[in-house]
């Protein structure tokens, strides 16, 4: 066993009487730092002898702790704080002489930490680390899921696009650099990757289908294209299909694809309604590349044989929510039965001819509803999902407004005085602020848009033009254009204007009649403050109007717009807890 330790009773009797334990003797202040002086000094002169003896000469580097008037002086005032003081021992600085191994001569240029100071911006691509894409994402508000989705584009010179193509796009039609949803959607969609891609209205996503599509077709095989896509049993099979909801849409699609289809001899067909049989059999009678067409009379198209998709492998649905949203949901799951599979490609000579292993797909879409979910899943292998901005929320170039009427809420067709006064007062102002005026007003009923042109020419606005879902085709483009072109300088509208008309410079919305689907306030409200350009909306906007008031308050939260004080009390906003 192992013995006992010593009491500390024991311990003290064996303590001889010369040894006697001293009473404890207290210093005074200056005794201390005095004591405390001499320690450090000590310390001093036993580290310069022990380097003069190690190195022969005096280190180059200062000592941290040596006594000067000026650390007295700092001595002085710390002990006249009031914060605690430590009184460490030096001797006990296991730090004092300690030699490195390595010495860095900080004469010469900092170490490589593999850190530096330069932007993205200013690196080559090859220089690209993993860091600097997280950067040039966010920079540009691009998030993305899905996995190995390609890196952005940073120009279009870095891009895999043919020089053709780059040369109508730069030269010819001078887009200097490509926007968020190009940037993100062109590299995938260049590699034969399926996308989903989510973006609002007038974010460029038109270029984003149309230059990976051009880009196909210029990979196909020459012969093919110059030989037997001519041959008269094939005039009528288009290589490339665009779905859009609207008409007026499908002619804005057809119109930017033709700046480029008209350089590269590739005809663009469009499919609509409004449009006679006869005008789509004249139009593919030498040949079709690409078709742009609304789902109903694509349908109608397909089963008449005036169009064949039996070597469409590249398909493109724009604004697949508003399709959803119209009922075309029927008639989109039938378009895609009538599209080659991706297994066509590998047991025909298609796979050798057109390039690709599997079909391209892409959705564009500004909501994921679960219809929308239910098509990705069924036709779309493994696509990238892109997200580009904060979709939902308030733009920040749209300064947005509104005039609150509280209860008061008239029957569907009727102008109400009120409003009327309140419209007429803001139709002025912007007029006279704003030289080159344009101006869409948007209401929910045909009646009420024939009602407004009719007031506005009585008031001196004569300069407008109404479009609903009664105007035919022919009017309905003829009234675009003449806004478009600065004739008419009002537009008035149902909500078949909402979507698919690119007019970059409206400076005003209107909505006299709020719309009874919020997301369709987004769309209208995104007819300004397009391209860059800044905007505003005023929204008309009563108690009878309280089923969007939740989703308005929601929005302009998310947006960190702010809200009107009439919309914060509404008690249809107060609910809102209980409602999430």
């Amino acid at each position: 066993m192992s013995k006992r330790p010593i009491s500390v009773d024991e311990l003290i009797g064996k303590i001889q009487p010369t040894q006697a334990l001293s009473k404890p003797k207290f210093l005074s202040k200056q005794e201390r730092q005095k004591l405390s002086l001499q320690r450090n000094q000590d310390i001093q002169d036993k580290k310069r002898q022990q380097t003069v003896i190690n190195n022969g000469t005096k280190r180059r580097y200062s000592n941290p702790i040596e006594v000067t008037s000026e650390s007295k002086n700092i001595r002085k005032k710390l002990k006249k704080g009031k914060n605690f003081n430590f009184d460490w021992d030096e001797e006990e600085d296991t730090s004092l002489n300690y030699q490195p191994l390595v010495r860095y001569d900080t004469s010469a240029n900092p170490p490589e930490l593999g850190l530096t100071d330069k932007h993205w911006s200013e690196k080559q691509l090859e220089e690209m680390t993993t860091r600097d894409w997280r950067i040039f994402k966010e920079d540009y508000n691009i998030t993305s899921k899905g996995g190995d989705i390609d890196n952005p584009l940073r120009s279009w010179a870095e891009s895999k696009l043919p020089t053709k193509l780059l040369n109508i796009l730069i030269k010819d039609l001078d887009y200097d650099s490509p926007t968020p949803i190009q940037r993100a959607s062109i590299p995938l969609a260049l590699n034969a990757r399926d996308i989903v891609g989510i973006a609002e209205t007038g974010s460029g996503k038109t270029l984003a289908f149309l230059l990976p599509l051009f880009s196909y077709i210029l990979s196909v095989d020459s012969n093919y294209l110059s030989y037997e896509h001519q041959q008269e049993s094939n005039f009528n099979k288009p290589l490339g299909l665009i779905l859009a909801p609207t008409r007026e849409l499908a002619l804005q699609i057809t119109k930017e694809a033709k700046l480029f289809g008209d350089k590269l001899n590739m005809n663009v067909v469009t499919i609509i309604g409004g449009h006679q049989y006869e005008e789509t059999v004249h139009s593919v009678r030498d040949g079709v590349h690409i078709v742009v067409a609304t789902p109903g009379r694509l349908i109608d198209s397909l089963e008449r044989g005036i169009i064949n998709l039996s070597k469409c492998y590249f398909f493109t649905m724009d604004e697949a929510d508003k399709m959803i949203d119209m009922g075309f949901e029927k008639s989109l799951q039938s378009i895609l039965t009538y599209l080659p599979t991706s297994e066509e490609l590998q047991t025909t000579m298609d796979g050798r001819i057109f390039n690709i292993k599997k079909r391209i797909t892409l959705m564009f879409t500004a909501t994921i509803s679960p219809p929308i979910e239910k098509i990705t899943k069924n036709y779309l292998i493994k696509p990238g999902y892109l997200f580009i901005g904060n979709v939902g929320e308030a733009v920040d170039n749209i300064n947005q407004q509104f005039e609150y009427f509280g209860s008061q809420h008239t029957s569907d067709g009727i102008l109400d005085p009120k409003k009327m006064d309140k419209l007429f007062s803001i139709l002025r102002f912007h007029k006279d602020q704003n030289r080159n005026y344009s101006i869409i007003i948007f209401a929910n009923f045909k009646k009420t848009c024939e009602e407004l042109s009719f007031e506005l020419g009585r008031k001196g606005f004569s300069e407008n033009t109404v479009i609903h879902g009664s105007k035919s085709q022919e009017a309905r483009e003829r009234a675009i254009e003449s806004f478009r072109e600065g004739k008419d300088r009002i537009l008035i509208a149902t909500d078949v204007a909402a979507r698919g008309i690119d007019i970059p410079n409206v400076s005003l919305v209107v909505n006299y009649q709020m719309t009874k689907k919020f997301d369709e306030y987004i769309h209208r409200i995104g007819r300004t403050g397009r391209a860059g350009n800044k905007g505003t909306s005023c929204t008309f906007i009563d108690d009878g109007d309280s089923e969007v008031f939740l989703d308005l308050k929601k929005f302009l939260n998310k947006g960190n717009k702010k809200c009107p004080e009439w919309l914060l009390k509404h008690a249809s906003t107060q609910s809102q807890i209980l409602r999430d």
